[in-house]
């Protein structure tokens, strides 16, 4: 479980109320485990042939049903046995990341719902499904035939942010589009400043859940801009709060809003084959 997870986890479980709770695990639900950058159900530009074979090989209810109790009871290495079994059943990783794993989540989130789980049961479950992906990115990165190489990228969650999952699982797909790219989970204005400014990026992603971090995403857009190294830096953003609010993708001044990894990584590749073809 990561340390942000972890803090949220301490702090609220002995101060919210039941409905508070209810709204924080849908807000976590919504912009950790399934947002939008992840709903894409083709990445033609990562890898066809995998995304392909992910797209024909069914996920069933009763799997999914299995793998949410595994995740709920632990330890982290029957998950990981798990997989190993559905692999040998003849499942990709990408078919598991894109199919299994996120339907598992949704359906913990049901099970908080119907008072199945309780709060304490549900939060470490979601930590073990963090823990999972860390332990299966050499895994995944081995199945596929790489992109030629794109670039350096730096993902980020905007200050504040308590999500981490879905900005991981996001990264694995661009590593597979042919990028470099490295996470931060938890980092502050000054930090990211420090970076982008130190080492030459070719590309800054930030992920936003809610309105309240607009402004600090744009004031980190212009920094970004400003202060990086790289002065034909790109940015982009996305995240959960453009599924809600849509028509702020026209209001945000990043190089590129995306609301799936599909389009992501396209209107990423098709600026930096316009910037090629004007040099």
């Amino acid at each position: 479980m990561s340390n942000s997870l972890k803090k949220t986890f301490q702090s609220n479980l002995g101060e919210l109320d039941n409905a508070e709770m209810m709204l924080w695990l849908n807000k976590t639900i919504e912009s950790e485990i399934i947002p939008r950058l992840l709903m894409g159900h083709k990445l033609e530009s990562a890898n066809e042939k995998a995304i392909e074979l992910a797209n024909e090989i069914k996920v069933k209810q009763s799997e999914i049903v299995d793998f949410c109790q595994t995740l709920l009871d632990g330890p982290i290495e029957n998950c990981l046995s798990y997989i190993d079994a559905m692999q040998k059943k003849g499942h990709t990783l990408v078919s598991l990341y894109m199919n299994l794993i996120p339907a598992s989540t949704r359906r913990l989130q049901e099970l908080w719902e119907t008072d199945e789980n309780n709060f304490t049961e549900v939060t470490i479950a979601l930590g073990r499904a963090q823990n999972l992906i860390h332990q299966l990115s050499p895994i995944f990165m081995s199945q596929g035939n790489f992109s030629e190489f794109q670039g350096n990228a730096l993902l980020i969650n905007a200050p504040g942010s308590q999500h981490t999952l879905g900005i991981l699982m996001l990264s694995e797909f661009f590593k597979l589009a042919g990028w470099n790219t490295a996470v931060e989970i938890e980092i502050s204005s000054e930090e990211l400043r420090d970076r982008v400014h130190l080492q030459a990026f070719d590309l800054v992603a930030i992920s936003i859940s809610c309105e309240d971090q607009w402004d600090t995403m744009e004031s980190l857009l212009k920094a970004i801009k400003q202060v990086s190294k790289n002065k034909r830096v790109l940015t982009m953003v996305g995240g959960p709060l453009f599924d809600y609010k849509a028509e702020l993708v026209d209001s945000c001044s990043a190089d590129v809003c995306a609301l799936t990894a599909e389009e992501a990584i396209n209107k990423v590749s098709d600026l930096l084959l316009l910037r090629m073809n004007l040099n």
